[in-house]
């Protein structure tokens, strides 16, 4: 292992000389946070270089320095052989380089083909006409090299978050990069969209662009890097060319210095009758049929983007009529008119897409951990201050949130630990049903890890949990019973699911027999 203090990511065998990228001693702080340590890397064209780390790493702001979003306090970045200094990201992507953030950067309100187009506008004058035909057939090209037929003109706002997501994968290739950085670009992909998408990355590589991958998912790392390189609060500490002698066990003792158990031990089921049933749903043959989760039962839904499964969940939850679905609980009906309603009702629920559905990115730390909580710290309608702040340390312990003060802003934090507060936020609130949408998107393996204990300690407590995560792994190892969906209906139940049920869980929802 190199050491912390000089790491160079250097030139992976067999690849050619002439980094696309290169920054030196790169410096970046963020008031007393220093977020990056003379870090020194390099990125190749045709290789899939990989950023490994764990929240708060500093792997993320290497990718905002290069795009143009932050500027270093220190160091120099050097591009195609030319120190640059890119003050903008319209900068940035005039000299090729496109990063696809963690975050979300769409206009919900636009449709597709708008999205797409956004930046890409160059010197056109101001009022020329809108090329509607051409930019559309620009759209369906690229969307077809994710694998996507799907309709441009419809609204962003209205297509699932998922497919948000590879619209925003989409928009970067719009630009033909010769760098792309994809900052935890599956984190809310299903197993069949991470397949069109590391189909994309082998392309780019064939197409000599270099792509860098911000990833926890030590799944993709072995999947498709060519070099990994693996950050430790702010400092580069290890790189090197990926081996066929490496398996996922030593890149995560790599990555975090000690052995991790990847999965724990499933919990036992408390509750022996249904607590939670779903009615009207429709099974694979067209019958109706009905489903059902017993209390302290850990559930989960999984298929491709637009399966069904959001309905399910956005119903439970209050955000959505789901009818014809409907939702008997704890032996009564259940019909929430609101997220609120619900939430009156012992159903807590935390969203996917934390950026645009989770967070009050202008409020503290402390004020987005409480928006459901401050009945809690109150009397007569006036808050306690002391309690509230007592309360957010204990709680933000014990979700181990790496946070300087409560009431800094949560932009604050890395976006693993923004991920924390709200699974705190909805964790503290579950009475009865907790509804979960992408919990661990963002997040390390140590600190998953730490959350589905912190899940099955919820359903020991009776608390039943519906789950929608397009990571296979986690719904297999923290589900009791899976369901698999698929065009809207039920394809087959997965009680006690096992890892050899992967292969046959795919196939569910792909549609094949």
């Amino acid at each position: 292992m190199v050491t912390e203090n000089a790491c160079i990511a250097t030139i992976a065998p067999g690849r050619r000389a002439g980094p696309v990228m290169a920054v030196r001693s790169l410096t970046k702080s963020f008031g007393a946070t220093r977020a990056l340590i003379d870090v020194s890397i390099e990125f190749l064209p045709g290789e899939i270089h990989c950023l490994l780390g764990e929240n708060g790493a500093g792997k993320s702001t290497i990718g905002k320095i290069i795009g143009g979003l932050y500027a270093a306090d220190q160091g120099d970045m050097v591009f195609e052989g030319s120190v640059v200094s890119f003050d903008s990201i319209r900068a940035a992507r005039g000299r090729g380089v496109a990063v696809v953030y963690q975050e979300l950067s769409l206009a919900p309100h636009l449709s597709i083909r708008a999205n797409l187009q956004l930046g890409c506008e160059g010197a056109r004058h101001p009022f020329a006409r809108l090329r509607h035909k051409a930019e559309a057939d620009q759209a369906r090209a690229v969307l077809s090299k994710l694998g996507l037929d799907v309709d441009v003109e419809q609204r962003v706002g209205d297509i699932p978050v998922a497919l948000q997501q590879l619209v925003e994968i989409a928009k970067a290739l719009m630009r033909k990069p010769k760098l792309v950085i994809f900052d935890e670009p599956t984190a809310m992909l299903g197993a069949v969209e991470k397949r069109k998408f590391f189909d994309v990355l082998r392309t780019l590589r064939q197409e000599g662009v270099a792509s860098v991958l911000i990833t926890h998912h030590i799944d993709d790392v072995m999947e498709v890097s060519d070099r990994i390189s693996i950050m430790r609060n702010g400092r580069l500490v290890d790189s090197f060319a990926m081996d066929p002698a490496l398996d996922a066990q030593a890149i995560l003792e790599r990555l975090t210095g000690k052995k991790i158990a990847v999965t724990a031990a499933r919990k036992q089921s408390l509750g022996a009758d249904a607590f939670l049933r779903i009615e009207h749903l429709t099974r694979r043959d067209g019958q109706p049929m009905s489903l059902s989760a017993r209390r302290g039962e850990i559930v989960g839904f999984y298929g491709v983007v637009g399966c069904g499964a959001e309905q399910v969940v956005h119903g439970l939850a209050g955000l959505a009529d789901a009818r014809p679905l409907s939702f008997v609980l704890d032996g009564a009906p259940y019909r929430p008119r609101s997220v609120v309603h619900a939430l009156a009702q012992g159903v807590s629920y935390s969203p996917s897409g934390r950026a645009s559905n989770g967070i009050l990115a202008t409020r503290s730390i402390r004020e987005n951990l409480n928006l459901t909580r401050l009945s809690s710290f109150s009397r007569f309608g006036l808050v306690s201050g002391r309690r509230e702040r007592d309360s957010s340390e204990l709680l933000l312990q014990r979700f181990k949130v790496k946070f300087g003060d409560g009431g800094d802003l949560i932009t604050s934090l890395s976006g693993g630990n923004q991920q924390k507060v709200l699974l705190a936020r909805a964790m503290a609130r579950a009475q009865r049903l907790l509804v979960l949408e992408e919990p661990t998107a963002g997040i390390d393996i140590e600190a998953k890890n730490q959350i589905h204990a912190c899940i099955r300690e919820l359903a020991g407590q009776g608390v039943t949990v519906v789950l929608v995560s397009s990571d296979l792994m986690e719904t297999i190892s923290l589900c009791d019973a899976v369901f698999t969906m698929y065009g809207g209906k039920v394809v087959r139940k997965y009680a006690d699911p096992q890892l050899d049920d992967q292969a046959s869980i795919i196939a569910d929802v792909l549609g094949q027999a």
